[in-house]
Protein backbone atom coordinates (compact mmCIF):
# COMPACT_ATOMS: atom_id res chain seq x y z
CA UNK A 1 0.00 0.00 0.00
CA UNK A 2 2.87 2.35 0.86
CA UNK A 3 4.39 1.78 -2.60
CA UNK A 4 1.07 2.63 -4.27
CA UNK A 5 0.79 5.93 -2.33
CA UNK A 6 4.39 6.89 -3.22
CA UNK A 7 3.73 6.15 -6.91
CA UNK A 8 0.62 8.33 -6.95
CA UNK A 9 2.47 11.20 -5.24
CA UNK A 10 5.29 10.93 -7.76
CA UNK A 11 2.90 11.16 -10.69
CA UNK A 12 1.26 14.24 -9.10
CA UNK A 13 4.61 16.03 -8.69
CA UNK A 14 5.64 15.25 -12.29
CA UNK A 15 2.31 16.54 -13.59
CA UNK A 16 2.69 19.86 -11.66
CA UNK A 17 6.26 20.33 -12.90
CA UNK A 18 5.18 19.80 -16.49
CA UNK A 19 2.37 22.33 -16.10
CA UNK A 20 4.82 24.85 -14.65
CA UNK A 21 7.23 24.32 -17.56
CA UNK A 22 4.40 24.73 -20.07
CA UNK A 23 3.32 28.08 -18.49
CA UNK A 24 6.87 29.41 -18.44
CA UNK A 25 7.47 28.51 -22.09
CA UNK A 26 4.32 30.40 -23.14
CA UNK A 27 5.37 33.72 -21.50
CA UNK A 28 8.46 35.61 -22.66
CA UNK A 29 9.65 38.66 -20.73
CA UNK A 30 11.11 41.34 -23.05
CA UNK A 31 13.48 43.09 -20.61
CA UNK A 32 14.44 46.04 -22.87
CA UNK A 33 10.89 47.32 -23.15
CA UNK A 34 9.02 46.04 -20.09
CA UNK A 35 6.68 44.33 -22.57
CA UNK A 36 5.45 40.83 -21.89
CA UNK A 37 5.07 38.85 -25.08
CA UNK A 38 2.85 35.80 -24.80
CA UNK A 39 3.27 33.16 -27.50
CA UNK A 40 0.58 30.51 -27.08
CA UNK A 41 1.10 27.22 -28.89
CA UNK A 42 -1.18 24.25 -29.47
CA UNK A 43 -0.29 20.81 -28.14
CA UNK A 44 0.45 19.36 -31.57
CA UNK A 45 3.01 22.06 -32.63
CA UNK A 46 6.66 21.05 -32.77
CA UNK A 47 9.28 22.61 -30.49
CA UNK A 48 11.01 24.19 -33.53
CA UNK A 49 7.83 25.94 -34.63
CA UNK A 50 7.26 27.20 -31.05
CA UNK A 51 10.75 28.72 -30.86
CA UNK A 52 10.31 30.38 -34.28
CA UNK A 53 6.99 31.91 -33.15
CA UNK A 54 8.61 33.28 -29.99
CA UNK A 55 11.49 34.82 -31.97
CA UNK A 56 9.02 36.51 -34.33
CA UNK A 57 7.07 37.93 -31.38
CA UNK A 58 10.18 39.40 -29.79
CA UNK A 59 11.29 40.80 -33.17
CA UNK A 60 7.88 42.45 -33.62
CA UNK A 61 8.09 44.01 -30.16
CA UNK A 62 11.51 45.48 -30.89
CA UNK A 63 10.28 46.90 -34.19
CA UNK A 64 7.33 48.50 -32.38
CA UNK A 65 9.64 50.02 -29.79
CA UNK A 66 11.61 51.79 -32.51
CA UNK A 67 8.43 53.59 -33.59
CA UNK A 68 7.61 54.81 -30.05
CA UNK A 69 7.89 58.60 -29.50
CA UNK A 70 10.88 59.45 -27.29
CA UNK A 71 11.08 63.24 -26.93
CA UNK A 72 10.21 66.60 -28.45
CA UNK A 73 12.74 68.99 -29.89
CA UNK A 74 13.18 72.58 -28.72
CA UNK A 75 11.20 75.67 -29.52
CA UNK A 76 13.24 76.51 -32.61
CA UNK A 77 11.26 73.89 -34.57
CA UNK A 78 7.44 73.93 -34.09
CA UNK A 79 5.82 70.76 -32.76
CA UNK A 80 3.84 68.65 -35.19
CA UNK A 81 0.46 67.82 -33.61
CA UNK A 82 -0.29 64.55 -35.34
CA UNK A 83 1.55 61.67 -36.99
CA UNK A 84 0.24 58.63 -38.82
CA UNK A 85 0.88 55.55 -36.71
CA UNK A 86 0.77 53.03 -39.53
CA UNK A 87 3.54 53.64 -42.05
CA UNK A 88 3.44 51.96 -45.40
CA UNK A 89 6.07 49.42 -46.33
CA UNK A 90 9.47 50.76 -47.36
CA UNK A 91 9.44 51.97 -50.94
CA UNK A 92 11.63 50.11 -53.38
CA UNK A 93 13.25 53.34 -54.61
CA UNK A 94 17.01 53.00 -54.95
CA UNK A 95 19.12 54.67 -52.28
CA UNK A 96 21.93 57.08 -53.14
CA UNK A 97 24.49 59.05 -51.09
CA UNK A 98 23.22 61.80 -48.79
CA UNK A 99 25.00 64.32 -46.53
CA UNK A 100 26.79 63.09 -43.39
CA UNK A 101 27.27 59.61 -44.86
CA UNK A 102 23.53 58.89 -44.93
CA UNK A 103 21.44 57.43 -47.76
CA UNK A 104 18.56 59.18 -49.49
CA UNK A 105 15.41 57.00 -49.75
CA UNK A 106 16.66 54.79 -46.90
CA UNK A 107 14.16 53.57 -44.33
CA UNK A 108 14.41 54.13 -40.58
CA UNK A 109 15.59 50.54 -40.13
CA UNK A 110 18.24 50.87 -42.86
CA UNK A 111 19.52 54.10 -41.32
CA UNK A 112 19.77 52.47 -37.90
CA UNK A 113 21.66 49.58 -39.50
CA UNK A 114 24.28 52.16 -40.54
CA UNK A 115 24.96 52.66 -36.83
CA UNK A 116 22.99 55.92 -36.60
CA UNK A 117 21.19 56.55 -33.31
CA UNK A 118 17.67 57.92 -33.96
CA UNK A 119 15.48 59.54 -31.30
CA UNK A 120 11.90 60.34 -32.29
CA UNK A 121 10.92 64.02 -32.48
CA UNK A 122 7.91 65.92 -33.78
CA UNK A 123 8.43 68.45 -36.56
CA UNK A 124 5.54 70.34 -38.09
CA UNK A 125 4.56 69.07 -41.54
CA UNK A 126 7.32 66.43 -41.45
CA UNK A 127 6.02 63.16 -39.96
CA UNK A 128 8.27 60.30 -38.90
CA UNK A 129 11.21 62.53 -37.90
CA UNK A 130 14.18 61.82 -35.66
CA UNK A 131 17.17 63.56 -34.13
CA UNK A 132 20.23 61.71 -35.37
CA UNK A 133 23.58 61.10 -33.69
CA UNK A 134 26.63 58.93 -34.42
CA UNK A 135 26.39 59.76 -38.09
CA UNK A 136 28.77 57.93 -40.47
CA UNK A 137 30.32 61.25 -41.54
CA UNK A 138 30.06 64.35 -39.39
CA UNK A 139 31.13 67.97 -39.74
CA UNK A 140 32.30 69.22 -36.35
CA UNK A 141 30.68 72.64 -36.77
CA UNK A 142 27.21 71.03 -36.84
CA UNK A 143 25.94 69.58 -33.58
CA UNK A 144 22.26 68.86 -34.29
CA UNK A 145 20.90 66.91 -37.24
CA UNK A 146 17.26 65.97 -37.84
CA UNK A 147 16.04 63.38 -40.35
CA UNK A 148 12.53 63.08 -41.80
CA UNK A 149 11.27 59.88 -43.43
CA UNK A 150 7.60 60.74 -44.04
CA UNK A 151 4.67 58.37 -44.29
CA UNK A 152 6.44 56.22 -46.88
CA UNK A 153 9.46 55.61 -44.59
CA UNK A 154 12.04 57.05 -47.00
CA UNK A 155 14.65 59.61 -46.00
CA UNK A 156 13.67 62.79 -47.84
CA UNK A 157 14.82 65.66 -45.59
CA UNK A 158 17.95 66.45 -43.55
CA UNK A 159 18.07 69.51 -41.32
CA UNK A 160 21.45 70.47 -39.82
CA UNK A 161 22.04 73.12 -37.14
CA UNK A 162 25.50 74.54 -36.46
CA UNK A 163 27.00 75.32 -33.10
CA UNK A 164 26.08 78.65 -31.51
CA UNK A 165 28.56 81.45 -32.15
CA UNK A 166 29.35 84.37 -29.83
CA UNK A 167 29.17 87.05 -32.48
CA UNK A 168 29.71 90.80 -32.76
CA UNK A 169 27.05 93.38 -33.59
CA UNK A 170 27.75 93.14 -37.31
CA UNK A 171 27.48 89.31 -37.29
CA UNK A 172 30.91 89.07 -38.90
CA UNK A 173 31.74 85.66 -37.47
CA UNK A 174 28.64 83.88 -38.71
CA UNK A 175 28.89 85.67 -42.04
CA UNK A 176 32.34 84.13 -42.50
CA UNK A 177 30.92 80.65 -41.87
CA UNK A 178 27.98 81.41 -44.15
CA UNK A 179 30.24 82.41 -47.04
CA UNK A 180 32.47 79.35 -46.55
CA UNK A 181 29.61 76.84 -46.54
CA UNK A 182 27.90 78.68 -49.37
CA UNK A 183 30.98 78.07 -51.54
CA UNK A 184 31.05 74.39 -50.57
CA UNK A 185 27.36 73.86 -51.32
CA UNK A 186 27.61 75.68 -54.62
CA UNK A 187 30.51 73.46 -55.68
CA UNK A 188 28.56 70.32 -54.83
CA UNK A 189 25.02 71.23 -55.93
CA UNK A 190 25.37 74.37 -58.06
CA UNK A 191 22.77 76.93 -59.16
CA UNK A 192 23.36 79.21 -56.18
CA UNK A 193 20.83 81.98 -55.65
CA UNK A 194 21.14 84.36 -52.70
CA UNK A 195 18.09 86.07 -51.21
CA UNK A 196 18.51 89.08 -48.94
CA UNK A 197 15.76 91.14 -47.38
CA UNK A 198 17.41 94.22 -45.85
CA UNK A 199 16.24 96.04 -42.79
CA UNK A 200 15.08 99.62 -43.27
CA UNK A 201 16.99 102.24 -41.31
CA UNK A 202 16.21 105.91 -40.86
CA UNK A 203 18.56 108.44 -42.37
CA UNK A 204 18.58 112.20 -41.96
CA UNK A 205 18.88 114.18 -45.18
CA UNK A 206 19.42 117.93 -45.41
CA UNK A 207 18.29 119.73 -48.57
CA UNK A 208 19.85 122.78 -50.25
CA UNK A 209 17.84 125.13 -48.11
CA UNK A 210 19.13 123.48 -44.96
CA UNK A 211 15.86 121.75 -44.16
CA UNK A 212 16.32 118.32 -42.63
CA UNK A 213 14.12 115.36 -43.52
CA UNK A 214 14.17 111.71 -42.48
CA UNK A 215 14.10 108.97 -45.09
CA UNK A 216 14.49 105.20 -45.02
CA UNK A 217 17.18 103.24 -46.76
CA UNK A 218 18.24 99.61 -46.98
CA UNK A 219 20.76 98.49 -44.38
CA UNK A 220 23.45 96.37 -46.07
CA UNK A 221 24.69 92.93 -45.07
CA UNK A 222 27.08 93.23 -42.13
CA UNK A 223 25.96 96.71 -41.07
CA UNK A 224 26.62 97.75 -37.43
CA UNK A 225 23.22 96.42 -36.30
CA UNK A 226 23.01 93.36 -38.52
CA UNK A 227 22.97 90.79 -35.68
CA UNK A 228 19.95 92.45 -34.05
CA UNK A 229 18.21 92.80 -37.40
CA UNK A 230 18.64 89.07 -38.04
CA UNK A 231 17.35 88.29 -34.55
CA UNK A 232 14.15 90.30 -34.85
CA UNK A 233 13.54 89.29 -38.47
CA UNK A 234 13.80 92.71 -40.07
CA UNK A 235 16.71 91.33 -42.08
CA UNK A 236 16.73 87.89 -43.71
CA UNK A 237 19.65 86.24 -45.48
CA UNK A 238 19.66 82.81 -47.13
CA UNK A 239 20.85 81.03 -50.27
CA UNK A 240 19.47 78.12 -52.27
CA UNK A 241 21.26 75.46 -54.34
CA UNK A 242 19.94 72.56 -56.37
CA UNK A 243 20.56 69.87 -58.94
CA UNK A 244 18.09 67.46 -60.52
CA UNK A 245 17.75 65.42 -57.31
CA UNK A 246 18.45 67.64 -54.29
CA UNK A 247 17.48 71.13 -53.17
CA UNK A 248 19.41 72.89 -50.39
CA UNK A 249 18.79 76.05 -48.36
CA UNK A 250 21.51 77.72 -46.28
CA UNK A 251 20.38 80.39 -43.83
CA UNK A 252 21.59 82.48 -40.87
CA UNK A 253 19.66 82.72 -37.61
CA UNK A 254 20.14 84.33 -34.20
CA UNK A 255 18.71 83.02 -30.92
CA UNK A 256 17.32 85.04 -28.01
CA UNK A 257 20.76 85.40 -26.44
CA UNK A 258 22.14 86.96 -29.63
CA UNK A 259 24.16 83.88 -30.48
CA UNK A 260 24.27 83.27 -34.21
CA UNK A 261 24.15 79.98 -36.11
CA UNK A 262 23.59 78.62 -39.60
CA UNK A 263 21.06 76.05 -40.76
CA UNK A 264 21.29 73.78 -43.81
CA UNK A 265 18.03 72.27 -45.04
CA UNK A 266 18.39 69.44 -47.60
CA UNK A 267 15.37 68.08 -49.50
CA UNK A 268 15.17 64.95 -51.66
CA UNK A 269 13.18 66.18 -54.67
CA UNK A 270 12.50 62.66 -55.93
CA UNK A 271 10.60 61.56 -52.82
CA UNK A 272 8.80 64.90 -52.53
CA UNK A 273 7.68 64.59 -56.16
CA UNK A 274 6.50 61.03 -55.55
CA UNK A 275 4.47 62.18 -52.55
CA UNK A 276 2.93 64.99 -54.59
CA UNK A 277 2.04 62.60 -57.42
CA UNK A 278 0.53 60.17 -54.93
CA UNK A 279 -1.66 62.92 -53.50
CA UNK A 280 -2.68 64.13 -56.94
CA UNK A 281 -3.51 60.54 -57.95
CA UNK A 282 -5.65 60.12 -54.81
CA UNK A 283 -7.57 63.29 -55.65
Amino acid sequence: MKKVIMAVMGMFLISNAAAEDDYTSSNLLFDDSDIIVRAETSADQSQGANEQSEEQAVSSAKALLKQTPRKLIGEDIPAFNSIKKNLSQTNSAQTFPAPFGLLWNASVATTRNQGVVLDFVEIKDHPNSYQASRLPKMVDFFDRVYLSFGDTDELYRILAYSQLVDDDASANKILTYYKTYSEYLNKKYGNMKQEFTPAKVAKKVRNAQGKETITEEDAPIGNPEFLTQLENGTAVLFSTYHNDKIEVTLSISVDGDQKSYIVIDYSNLQVIKQQENSTIDAL
